[in-house]
């Protein structure tokens, strides 16, 4: 896959990318009003966060493979599609906490189809920065929690939860069209069929570990820091702000080490586990109660903390250009499975014990991710 141009193929990439995400951070960001909505406490809510990572690690290898015989762009459309019914379910007909759950799982499969074919998609398109490119596209995460924030104050808390799940709907379908102009059709080169890796499984599995530990941090932080900014003492639209601020302080760092990673010399994954190490202050901060606290330390974990997958994709996608859709499926694979712990398991220490508490487990949870990430870069 070639394309005149790189920049119309990020754009395009990047809108399908928080298309299928926004809804995992939106019900994140929806917590307070969801919770009051069905009638359920954290622990209970917990599974509907958990219900899409759940599903997205479920299908993250096996869509990896499919994508690599479908082709991305096939396999995106349907991703766009079915992310766009499921929403609009959720906002028209979703009147019961168990059918918010399995409208959850349904889309986080979808958006696991998605982003290993986006991945794949952005190693075939021959772009002449990788680096700056996944960068780029990474910030299609921190973008979907942005919105998820913002549409606490703008939208939930003036017309109703209900639009935002409509809105996201909205926006699956309209960037069907862009993506689809920008990727070619043609069927996949028998080498591309295959997948073949570069990188030994041993080496994928334990970068799936250490991205599974730091992204339990990364799911706790969306889905729990405006609940936790509630309990601080911050209003529910000023929490939801403060998570759009750090989320959009995190595309900011994302793309500026974009503009570096097509020249370091080292591996990405040190960069991984440093910026990870810096994070883990904002996360140890957290477990302070005071609203400018919260705020700070919202900022530090999202703007440092939350930095790791552009090098650790940046890493996979370079050492398999072949084989990306598959190598990313196997280690996306932990990282939902690590977002799907920490919404999960942070409701029930939130409810059983306190905020203090989940944000210190969360704290110890980074350190270990961010040691796996250094010791496992010498192999990328």
């Amino acid at each position: 896959m070639s394309s005149s141009n790189p920049k119309a193929v990020i754009a395009s990439l990047v809108a399908a990318t928080i298309s299928t995400v926004f809804p995992g951070f939106a019900a994140g960001a929806l917590s307070v009003q969801l919770t009051a909505e069905y009638g359920v406490g954290e622990a209970t809510y917990g599974w509907a966060l958990g219900a899409f990572f759940l599903s997205a690690a479920a299908g993250s290898v096996v869509l990896g493979r499919t994508a690599q015989s479908l082709g991305p762009r096939r396999q995106i459309t349907l991703a766009l599609v079915g992310s766009a019914a499921a929403q609009l379910t959720i906002a028209l007909f979703s009147t019961e906490f168990l059918a918010l759950v399995a409208c959850m799982a349904v889309l986080g499969f979808l958006n696991s189809g998605n982003q290993t074919a986006i991945n794949l998609a952005i190693s075939q398109a021959r772009l002449p920065r990788l680096g700056l490119a996944i960068a780029i596209k990474q910030s299609g995460m921190p973008a979907a929690a942005m919105l998820g924030g913002l549409a606490v104050p703008v939208i939930a808390l003036t017309v109703g939860w209900e639009y935002v799940f409509g809105l996201g709907a909205a926006f699956a379908v309209a960037a069907i069209g862009p993506m689809r102009r920008q990727l070619a059709d043609g069927a996949p080169s028998p080498a591309q069929q295959k997948g073949e890796l570069q990188s030994s499984l041993a080496s994928l599995r334990t970068l799936g570990l250490a991205s599974c530990a730091l992204a339990f941090c990364a799911g706790s932080l969306t889905g729990w820091i405006v609940g936790s900014g509630v309990d601080a003492g911050l209003g529910a639209g000023q929490a939801g702000l403060v998570l759009s601020l750090g989320a959009a302080l995190g595309i900011t760092v994302r793309l500026l080490w974009g503009f570096r990673l097509d020249s370091i010399t080292w591996s990405p994954l040190l960069g991984a586990g440093a910026m990870s190490l810096v994070g883990s202050a904002g996360l140890a901060m957290l477990v302070l109660r005071s609203p400018a606290v919260h705020v700070v330390a919202t900022l530090l974990a999202f703007g440092a903390g939350w930095i790791w997958p552009v090098f650790s994709n940046f890493g996979i996608v370079r050492a398999n250009p072949n084989g990306a859709g598959r190598a990313t499926g196997i280690t996306q694979m932990g990282v939902y499975i690590g977002v799907f712990s920490g919404p999960l398991l942070g409701g029930w220490i939130i409810e059983t014990y306190s905020y203090s508490v989940f944000w210190m487990v969360v704290f110890a949870v980074a350190l270990f991710g961010a040691a796996l990430m250094i010791r496992i870069s010498p192999e990328f």
